[in-house]
């Protein structure tokens, strides 16, 4: 089945009005939680459906969003722990933006990197709710976070979105003479 580019675009904005619904209420209940996901799955499968996505990989997300309903995920293990365990994808992805604003900052060559770190420290301290360790400084940590990024560690996509950042896109002029990221 074929769809034209209106009816996906009807389609996506009908997802995006349920999906905002689904997520409407922040709730750290896991079985309110539970049944957000679930039905946010559901509807995204509904939406592949309706725009021609093959009816199997649509079944897929119906499968995901009943097992989550259920409780039953069966190829999610929780890793054992042994010694210091991995900070979550979703404390990542905002660091990853934050070592983009730290990029920015550094790359206009307004401030050294320090410098840089420290201005984001004072003038966003939401940001220390990033920090794995609240003792630790946030100028510091921020540091951190880029050498991780930079030594290519972490996850994968959050890397290949730095890489890919909006400066890239840009007339090279407008960013003076460090404007090519690192390779």
């Amino acid at each position: 089945m074929t769809i034209s580019s209106v009816a996906a675009i009807a389609n996506l904005i009908v997802l995006e009005s349920k999906l905002l619904r689904a997520f409407k209420t922040e709730s750290n209940d896991p079985d309110a939680m539970q049944l957000r996901y679930s039905v946010a799955l559901k509807d995204v499968a509904n939406c592949l459906w309706r725009t021609g996505v093959e009816e199997e990989i649509a079944h897929k997300f119906i499968e995901l969003a009943s097992a989550v309903k259920e409780g039953r995920i069966p190829f999610l293990r929780r890793q054992n722990a042994s010694g210091r365990t991995y900070d979550s994808e979703v404390i990542w992805n905002y660091r990853c933006y934050v070592v983009i604003g730290l990029e920015c900052i550094h790359r206009s060559e307004k401030m050294k990197l320090g410098e840089a770190a420290r201005y984001i420290a004072k003038e966003y301290p939401v940001f220390n709710r990033l920090k794995r360790n609240p003792s630790h400084s946030l100028a510091t940590s921020i540091i951190s976070w880029r050498r991780y990024f930079n030594e290519g560690k972490g996850y994968e996509h959050l890397r290949a979105c730095m890489d890919m950042g909006p400066y890239e896109q840009l007339p090279k002029t407008r960013l003076g003479p460090r404007s090519n990221p690192p390779s």
